[in-house]
């Protein structure tokens, strides 16, 4: 029997819960037919700023949502999932429970709600309104990390399952490290460091610009993503004297080639759920250095990464200058890591499980 579900995020740009997401409709079985509905955004725009959605466009739905609180957002929402006849609604994040909860009140639907981080739970009103959400047993609650169920308990909500995130560690594999700088344009001589994610003050990437001006020159960093923080990270940047030592790519269509490409791998976050990038720089064979936040350590390798706590660039490019020196070696032991723990073939197995 066809089982039909409705991922539900908030909009469709680059970033971890939306590749999630891409991948789920992805490596969804013949027997499941997955769409992608953003409530914001627009179909046309999206797919000019983040063209991998392209091979999907029949299967994006876009609400336009504007700022606020939306009635008519509610009842675009419930037209859909009525017109697409779903089974399944899947949400991810708060705001797309809010909408999806209120969309599906009275129809035979199932719902599967997603939780990546907590931090947001520390407001009191979002930790009241989740609470009241998931209410009923209409809801499966999923953390996609031990730790991030942890945490949810530590607010009073409890975690029906656990579905560790996943990548596709066949496309996330070690590969030639020089061809790789060549199609990134990125020095052949350099030890370089690597950081990936949305330019925002929780990614934590001034603490790595802060650490590469207490590391020796042929040291570099290469940052892959945009964000609101990038001028004032430029400008960080320009008062250490580092401008020359920092190679920003912005959007990068090959991430696999980014990973590839590197060194080591950097992770400075001050908040985390179970990001992607953990998981596809070890399947590429990276070392990785991170904090001690989120679900990180739950599948950051235990016998080549090294946690630290967050702010804390002398203890960061200690433990980078510590990681490189044994990084070649660890390579393959990292990508068989993942490819145990996190592939995305076993993560839709088991969401498509719930459904059923």
């Amino acid at each position: 029997m066809n089982k039909i579900t409705l991922q539900v995020v908030q909009h469709l740009r680059p970033g971890g819960i939306e590749r999630l997401v891409l991948n789920l409709l992805r490596f969804a079985s013949p027997n499941h037919s997955v769409y992608v509905v953003a409530l914001e955004g627009e179909k046309e725009s999206a797919i000019e700023k983040w063209p991998e959605l392209q091979p999907f466009r029949s299967q994006l739905f876009f609400l336009g949502k504007p700022e606020g609180r939306d009635l008519q957002t509610i009842i675009r929402l419930r037209s859909l999932i009525k017109k697409l006849r779903a089974d399944i609604i899947h949400s991810h994040h708060l705001g797309p429970l809010l909408y999806s909860r209120l969309a599906s009140v009275g129809l035979r639907v199932s719902h599967i709600q997603t939780e990546h981080d907590s931090w947001h739970l520390h407001n009191a009103k979002q930790r009241r309104l989740t609470r009241l959400l998931l209410k009923g047993t209409k809801v499966q609650l999923v953390a996609d990390a031990p730790r991030v169920a942890d945490q949810l308990k530590l607010h009073g909500i409890t975690a029906d399952h656990v579905i560790i995130n996943g990548i596709d560690t066949k496309h996330f594999t070690p590969g030639n490290q020089l061809l790789s700088r060549q199609m990134n344009q990125l020095p052949s001589d350099k030890i370089l460091i690597g950081c990936a994610g949305r330019l925002v003050p929780e990614k934590g990437i001034d603490t790595m610009i802060q650490a590469l001006a207490l590391m020796e020159e042929p040291h570099q960093l290469v940052i892959a993503g945009n964000g609101p923080e990038q001028s004032n990270l430029r400008r960080l940047a320009d008062q250490l004297g580092l401008s020359d030592r920092i190679h920003w790519l912005g959007h990068c269509c090959n991430m696999r080639s980014f990973y590839r490409a590197i060194d080591i791998f950097c992770m400075p976050s001050r908040q985390e759920g179970l990001p992607l990038a953990l998981l596809e720089a070890q399947a590429c064979g990276k070392t990785v250095i991170a904090t001690n936040v989120g679900g990180i350590p739950d599948l950051l390798n235990p016998h080549s990464g090294q946690l630290i706590e967050p702010d804390q660039p002398v203890t960061l490019a200690r433990a980078l200058m510590n990681g490189l020196h044994k990084a070649h070696y660890y390579s393959e032991h990292n990508a068989q890591y993942i490819r145990c723990l996190a592939d995305v073939r076993m993560m839709t197995a088991t969401y498509e499980a719930l459904a059923y």
